[in-house]
């Protein structure tokens, strides 16, 4: 980018702190939002509001450097074709949702058509990273990606940009490492669960979870979230056993059958959160009558 005048849309948990953090680092930020309550506040912190795409194009320098991020699918998809329309041959749009790699693609190709420079941005680290430093993989053209590469180093840790690659590798690495991270989950989620149901319930688990995050071989950031998680609640009886997914799972087990890729652990991952909110339990009646039926082995009434 030319300098630190920028664009963003999208003020909602990741894109406001985002916004935040690039005021903090001396960014000219103008934002745009549909909803006034978060535009009120980056813009109590320095930032130029803006009341439409237009508008918002018209407040920054060319070239322009604009930063998406909002709900990944047809949101992210329509949001940026219509900006597209008050932007101009040179000017840049980063995409940090967690839209699907090939759609990605679709965006690259469109908005090369009209001279536009775009960049997919896989962005880790939640709310907290958005605000303090994240870890983000970025796909594009490389000569597009060096020329923002300060914008990128100063939302990230120390060592945390990545360019992947040519156009939707920032996305594609970002939903592979999302897919990892379902089965890192389910494992301690597993773990915890044989404690809690064992003859050492008593265990404090937050506390072991603090020791495991002090030099073991499991030590990470969702061990450091499970205790924080116990700490608040040991038994975890305020939490509904009901899990939701937003996509990047079910993408990468559809691209590990696409490249016939052994995907056990995060498949089997993905499924447990579809059993966790299933009301679709003939298969296990089944299992239970099968039992039954084979071995006269018991079976609990309903």
């Amino acid at each position: 980018m030319a300098g630190k005048d920028i664009g963003i849309i999208g003020l909602g948990k990741m894109g406001k702190n985002i916004a935040l953090q690039m005021l903090e680092k001396g960014y000219l930020v103008t934002a745009y939002n549909r909803s006034p309550g978060p535009l009120e506040e980056v813009a109590s912190k320095g930032a130029g509001k803006a009341g439409s795409l237009k508008e918002l194009a018209g407040k920054l320098k060319a070239p322009r450097t604009i930063w998406v991020m909002l709900t990944s699918g047809e949101v992210t998809v329509d949001m940026i074709m219509e900006l597209s329309k008050h932007c101009g041959k040179g000017d840049t749009i980063i995409d940090g949702s967690n839209s699907f790699y090939k759609e990605s693609v679709r965006l690259h190709d469109a908005l090369a058509k009209k001279g536009i420079d775009y960049l997919d941005a896989g962005c880790s680290g939640g709310p907290s990273g958005a605000l303090h430093g994240m870890c983000i993989m970025v796909g594009g053209e490389k000569e597009t990606f060096d020329r923002n590469e300060k914008l990128f180093k100063d939302l990230s840790v120390k060592n945390g940009t990545f360019y992947a690659g040519k156009s939707g590798a920032g996305h594609f690495t970002k939903m592979v490492h999302n897919a990892i991270e379902y089965g890192m989950m389910q494992s301690i989620s597993e773990g915890l669960d044989l404690i809690e149901n064992s003859d050492y319930v008593d265990v404090d688990k937050a506390k072991l979870c603090g020791l495991w995050n002090n030099g073991s071989v499991i030590r990470s950031y969702l061990v450091e979230l499970a205790a924080r998680a116990l700490e608040k609640d040991a038994h975890l009886s305020s939490i509904a056993p009901y899990v939701e997914d937003n996509g990047e799972g079910r993408w990468a087990v559809k691209e590990a059958i696409d490249h016939s890729v052994p995907f056990s652990i995060i498949t089997d991952s993905l499924y447990e959160r579809f059993e966790s909110r299933s009301q679709k339990k003939f298969g296990k009646r089944m299992l239970a009558a099968l039992r039954y039926e084979f071995g006269g082995h018991g079976i609990k009434k309903e």
